[in-house]
């Protein structure tokens, strides 16, 4: 039998706060990265190791990306940090559950019964708001740091006319949209292959389950594009929005 919701498992307490499997997995992800980080660093990016190599190639692909979207260098290389992480936190959290043997297969006793030690990260709903309320905050930064105090503030409160009073109420209705689309979207996708794996592992568990892993390793890796993408597109967006808000007032 098995035991599908949405809500993570709390697997232990600590200090009056309760620990979830999600939580979990995503220190372990972070551990993951912090170590190749290290090892990266300390290679200089230039080691023979084929998992080095294949982290620099992704990162100039990355500010080649970067580029094409910003049509800026400098831009790009302070964008570049944060889409890079993005990408390669999700990715490795989606693709880290995919890994046979992980999921589902270490539990823990608790009052509750048997619950499972490890869950994909972004099959928590609180992870991917809490990425998604990181990329808004950094989208709002990158604008900020472009226009000026007074001209960003312009964006949400201008006065000048109802219209643009009208649109300016929009324009702040749609950042905090822009948290739900990120959150859910992620949420949705991941949890959906979850599922499906889950079910399809528990009804036929051999060689079956092989095409929708297959499946689910594609979906992984896009869902982290496409949130690394939409946020460098935004940053973007409001760039421009701010250049020509200034050629504007001008």
């Amino acid at each position: 039998m098995i035991n599908i919701g949405l809500k993570p498992e709390y697997i232990a307490t600590v200090g009056g706060v309760g620990i979830t499997n999600t939580f979990v997995t995503s220190l372990l992800v972070s551990l993951l990265l912090i170590v190749f980080s290290l090892i990266f660093a300390l290679k200089g990016g230039k080691g023979k190791n084929i998992i080095i190599k294949s982290i620099s190639v992704l990162l100039f692909e990355f500010l080649n990306l970067t580029d094409s979207v910003t049509g800026d260098r400098k831009l790009s290389k302070k964008i570049l940090p944060l889409i890079a992480t993005f990408f390669i936190f999700i990715v490795t959290a989606n693709l880290l559950a995919l890994i046979p043997g992980f999921l589902g297969s270490f539990y823990i006793k608790t009052s509750a019964g048997q619950i499972p030690l490890l869950r994909s990260p972004n099959s928590d709903l609180t992870t991917t708001v809490a990425l998604a309320i990181f990329s808004v905050i950094a989208i709002q930064f990158f604008s900020l740091q472009s226009l000026g105090l007074k001209n960003y503030i312009g964006r949400f409160l201008n006065f000048t006319n109802p219209i643009k009073f009208i649109l300016g109420f929009f324009e702040m209705l749609s950042e905090g949209v822009k948290i739900l689309s990120f959150s859910f979207r992620l949420f949705g996708n991941i949890f959906a292959g979850e599922v499906l794996l889950l079910v399809i592992a528990f009804l036929v568990p051999y060689i079956i389950p092989l095409p929708f892993m297959i499946l689910e390793v594609f979906v992984g890796v896009i869902q982290a594009f496409i949130f690394a993408i939409l946020t460098l597109t935004f940053i973007r967006t409001s760039t421009i929005q701010n250049l020509e808000s200034e050629k504007t007032n001008k």
